[in-house]
């Protein structure tokens, strides 16, 4: 039988990735320590750290799967945003090549690059406004987990 969480009732799960998961919380030596020994478990709920054996090592101290989640969703938001950002960019130095250079393009050449610059702009503005949310939303649950809140 798996064990549950003694908090929120929840089936625990092995710590995967243990010094990435416990990075920050002070609990890292632990996970170092998993890594050698037997490893720990993890409430995938409330965030709550239990040895192999069952005794609670500390409560809320790794990421939640909320937390993983909505931390994979901004990674990936703020990649997009800078992808578009360097279209925009790369469109702004080649007008600004193209104006400032020796050799003749015609006209259409630098409109297209603006309009595929200005193209750009909006996507990245969306992308943007989406990783944010997404950060504030990751700052909201590990406040909560810290405070002992459990999510709905």
């Amino acid at each position: 039988m798996n064990p549950r969480c003694e908090r929120c009732g929840s089936p625990l799960e092995l710590l995967k990735h243990p010094l990435r998961r416990l990075r920050g919380s002070g609990y890292w030596r632990e996970g170092l320590r998993s890594l050698f020994a037997l490893p720990l478990r993890v409430c995938p709920r409330c965030g709550a750290i239990y040895r192999y054996e069952g005794q609670l090592l500390a409560a809320g101290a790794a990421e939640t799967s909320d937390e993983l989640r909505v931390k994979s969703y901004r990674e990936d938001m703020a990649h997009l945003r800078d992808s578009f950002a360097a279209v925009a960019v790369a469109a702004e130095l080649a007008v600004i090549w193209m104006s400032a250079g020796t050799a003749a393009f015609p006209i259409l050449a630098p409109m297209v690059a603006i309009g595929v610059g200005g193209g750009a702009l909006l996507p990245f503005a969306y992308f943007a406004r989406k990783a944010r949310e997404a950060r504030r939303e990751m700052k909201r649950l590990r406040a909560a987990r810290m405070k002992g809140e459990l999510p709905p």
